[in-house]
C-alpha cells in the first residue's frame, strides 16, 4: 500500500500489481464518532486508480480515509481479481486497524469485481459494510462487451468477455452474499456503455438508483456525484426528487 498525495496516484496502465493508495482524511472535517470513516474505491475497466482520484479526494475532504483500489483490468478474468481483491482488502483491514464498518464506492467493472468478493466473504464481513454506492455498474451485462469474446481479444484482455447480455456470461451468474448491504446505484443517462436497465441488480436484488445527466467517464467527477454518494452513505437513500423506483 502506498499513501501519496492525490497527484502521486497516477500510474500507468501496464504497471503489474494490485495495490491501494490511501489519502488521509481533512482533519478540519469531523465526522461522527460512531459514523464510518473508511472509504474503498474500486476503478473500472481500461483504467487504473487515477481515474478516481478526484472522487477519492473529495471524500477525504469529508473525513472519510479513503483507499484507491489500482489492479490491471485486463490481466485475469473478473473471478480472479475479485480473489486478489479479496486478500488485500483483509490485509488492510488488520493491519490499517480498521475496526468500525466500511462503504464502498465503485465505477464500472469495479461494482462486478466487488459483487464477486462479496459471494466470497463471511455473512459478518458482509455486515461491516455500511453501504455501497455503484457508478454505471454493468450488472446485467454490457452490448459493448461482446468485443471480449473474440479470440483475439480474449488472449490479451481477460476480463471484458465476462460482462456480456449472454445468460451464461459470469456478470449474470455471481452468486448472491450471504448478506446484503444496502446498494445505490447512479447510473448515467447519456452513459453510451452500460444501458440504464442493466445497471441494476440481477435476480431482483433489493437497490436504489438515481439517475444522473451525466456520460458514463463523467460518473467519476465528484460535481456530478459526491452529493448523492454522501446522501446514500447517511440515509441509504437517494434525493426523493431524483429517486427511481426499483425494477
Amino acid at each position: 500500500m502506498s499513501t501519496p498525495e492525490p497527484i502521486a496516484v497516477l500510474t500507468n496502465y501496464f504497471e503489474r500489481g494490485c495495490r491501494f493508495h490511501k489519502l488521509e482524511p481533512d482533519v478540519s472535517t469531523s465526522l461522527d464518532k460512531q459514523g464510518v470513516k473508511a472509504v474503498f474505491l474500486i476503478h473500472g475497466w481500461g483504467v487504473r486508480a487515477a481515474a478516481m482520484t478526484r472522487l477519492a479526494a473529495a471524500l477525504a475532504g469529508e473525513g472519510f480515509t479513503a483507499y484507491n483500489y489500482d489492479y490491471p483490468t485486463s490481466k485475469r478474468n473478473i473471478e480472479e481479481h475479485s480473489a486478489i481483491f479479496l486478500a488485500l482488502y483483509r490485509r488492510i483491514l488488520r493491519t490499517e486497524g480498521i475496526t468500525g464498518n466500511v462503504c464502498f464506492v465503485t465505477h464500472s467493472m469495479g461494482g462486478i469485481l466487488l459483487r464477486a468478493a462479496l459471494a466470497k466473504m463471511t455473512a459478518d464481513e458482509c455486515r461491516r459494510i455500511e453501504a455501497v454506492v455503484m457508478l454505471a455498474p454493468p450488472n446485467r451485462g454490457s452490448v459493448l462487451a461482446y468485443l471480449g469474446n473474440s479470440k483475439a481479444i480474449r488472449g490479451i484482455n481477460a476480463s471484458l468477455g465476462d460482462m456480456t447480455l449472454s445468460p451464461d456470461a459470469y456478470v449474470r451468474n455471481i452468486p448472491p452474499p450471504p448478506f446484503l448491504p444496502p446498494v445505490g446505484i447512479v447510473a448515467g443517462r447519456f452513459d453510451g456503455k452500460v444501458a440504464l436497465r442493466n445497471t441494476l441488480l440481477p435476480d431482483g436484488l433489493p437497490c436504489r438508483r438515481v439517475i444522473l445527466p451525466c456520460t458514463h467517464p463523467g460518473l467519476r467527477n465528484p460535481k456530478f456525484t459526491l452529493a448523492p454518494i454522501l446522501n446514500f452513505f447517511h440515509t441509504k437513500s437517494f434525493s426523493k426528487k431524483r429517486r427511481q423506483a426499483d425494477k
